[in-house]
């Protein structure tokens, strides 16, 4: 019986130290998803038309259905989430905490080769297009207008 009371009065000191260390824990927040900030911006294209690796033409359209890519803070290298917009280019990603974001999208640039007559050696490659956002609490922030070429 001294054995088990022994042992009970020493978990009393250790559950309040492990809850207390839990608690604490728990209270950081990090960039991502679960607040109440947004980040919205729009998104048009560029699309340029080539003939023989000449470009004769251009126009500007919504970017519908362009993905758009964001990165919670600025040490990743890999994208967190992304979001395709809507019909007239907008975008919106919801529900993030304060902190500091990247949201990009790609170029498709356009590489004529050295062979006009022949198109085999032209190419695209693609070209990222960032904005960084600092976003507060409870704060909408617009990230404005990207234009990426096509």
């Amino acid at each position: 019986m001294r054995q088990l009371l022994k042992y009970k009065n020493m978990l009393k000191p250790t559950s309040f130290l492990l809850g207390t260390l839990l608690l604490l824990s728990g209270c950081a927040k990090y960039e991502g998803t679960g607040g109440k900030s947004s980040i919205t911006g729009k998104i048009v294209l560029n699309q340029r038309l080539y003939v023989n690796g000449i470009l004769t033409d251009s126009v500007v359209l919504s970017g519908a259905k362009e993905d758009v890519y964001i990165v919670y803070g600025d040490g990743d290298l890999v994208f967190d989430d992304k979001v395709e917009c809507n019909y007239d280019g907008t975008f919106k990603f919801d529900y993030m905490q304060p902190g500091t974001y990247t949201i990009f999208a790609y170029n498709e640039l356009f590489h004529p080769g050295p062979n006009a007559t022949n198109n085999d050696d032209d190419y695209y490659s693609n070209d990222a297009v960032k904005v960084s956002i600092e976003l507060g609490k409870n704060e909408d922030v617009d990230a404005g207008t990207i234009t990426l070429i096509k």
